[in-house]
């Protein structure tokens, strides 16, 4: 079994990256790979500092963003981070910026208003460009990114279309300061990445996991249903979204139903390393909500890259 790894490592690009609401790090994984240099991390949920300190060292922090002075955190060329998304999720409560996770988008843009670091990258769920949120919530905010004195750019992006074998789309707001002079263009898929990669590809060399080892993956209770949300997959096509809840609305391994796919398995359909690893100290649950929680490491990598090379361009 050859190590798994979507996310080459690039050149050091000199650029130095303040990441709120980091999760356990698998946008982290991207932007690092990316050549960015991640000099402080923050994320209020103990068990993703936990996880983000284990792979990438003691720069993170536990924190409420609400509650820190936005003075005391570096300034640093980016600011990369998605708030908490289940306000705006299809699935969740619907609640948008009246809930209490969904007001942190402003936490977000009074950081980078307040920081005016020379870009920012924002991700967040589908839901956020829905009608339901995106008249109150969504266009208010990209036009106070703009009075905040940057250029921005948003794309909802499906991480199919780059190379990662899933069906996920997120929303991606990407902001480049007004004084460098030009909008940020999202990166077209590499050759050979545009809508290829199916689950064969990054599970199908993992070995079935020991049944008695229940630290791997949850196995459904006898009364599970294959409903709509809890779908088998097949193995020639890309999995359908990896959610953060453990026990309901689960992709369904395709050969080994009723099981659903190990943390393991989520890793790589989200595209993370197989040198990226979960603490054993960490319940099962909170895995799958860290790996379910992540922004899809490749895509990350993508707009990492794109950003370097978009900025080297203007200074040179």
């Amino acid at each position: 079994m050859t190590e798994f790894n979507l996310t080459p490592q690039q050149p050091a690009n000199g650029l130095t990256v303040l990441e709120l609401f980091c999760g356990g790090g698998l946008g982290a994984i991207g932007f690092k790979a990316a050549g960015y240099d991640i000099v402080k991390a923050l994320d209020f949920d103990k068990n993703a500092v936990k996880a983000y300190r284990y792979n990438f060292g003691d720069h993170v922090e536990q924190a409420d963003i609400r509650k820190i002075k936005i003075n005391r955190l570096p300034n640093t060329d980016g600011i990369c981070g998605g708030p908490p998304c289940q306000d705006y999720s299809v699935s969740g409560n619907g609640e948008g910026e009246d809930g209490e996770r969904g007001k942190l988008v402003w936490n977000h843009l009074e950081t980078v208003k307040c920081k005016q670091p020379k870009f920012f990258v924002f991700e967040n769920v589908k839901g956020l460009i829905g009608k339901k949120h995106r008249e109150k919530t969504f266009e208010p905010l990209i036009k106070k990114y703009e009075e905040a004195g940057f250029n921005v750019s948003w794309k909802l992006i499906n991480a199919w279309d780059y190379g990662v074998a899933q069906k996920r789309e997120r929303v991606f707001i990407v902001g480049i300061r007004k004084d460098l002079g030009f909008t940020f263009e999202f990166p077209k898929p590499l050759e050979g990445d545009y809508q290829t990669r199916v689950l064969r590809d990054v599970i199908g060399d993992l070995p079935e996991p020991e049944r008695q080892d229940c630290g791997k993956y949850w196995t459904p209770k006898s009364e599970y249903t294959y409903d709509q949300a809890n779908r088998v997959q097949s193995l020639d096509k890309p999995s359908n979204t990896i959610p953060a809840h453990h026990n309901s609305g689960q992709p369904i391994h395709p050969t080994e139903a009723p099981r659903r796919f190990t943390v393991r398995e989520c890793l790589r359909i989200q595209s993370a390393p197989d040198t990226y690893v979960l603490p054993d100290d960490i319940s099962l649950s909170a895995q799958y909500r860290i790996v379910g929680n992540g922004i899809a490491s490749r895509v990350a990598w993508y707009i990492g890259r794109a950003l370097a090379d978009q900025l080297a361009s203007v200074s040179n």
